[in-house]
């Protein structure tokens, strides 16, 4: 394991996990981070996409 430097102020939890609220002023992030989104690819078949209001084409398209 790496051993972090003393500049470092991570705990290494994470908060996310848990309910608490927001930050107080003292644990407020100093700049702008952008979010990580998290992604599932789902498997649906042909019968739940048209559930879902997708439909095939109804022409093949063809390269031009």
């Amino acid at each position: 394991m790496e051993r972090r430097h003393e500049t470092d102020r991570r705990s290494g939890q994470d908060r996310r996990q848990q309910e608490q609220g927001p930050p107080t002023s003292f644990e407020q992030r100093r700049t702008i981070e952008a979010r990580q989104p998290e992604l599932t690819e789902l498997e649906l078949s042909d019968e739940e996409l048209k559930a879902l209001g997708f439909t095939p084409p109804t022409q093949p398209i063809q390269p031009t």
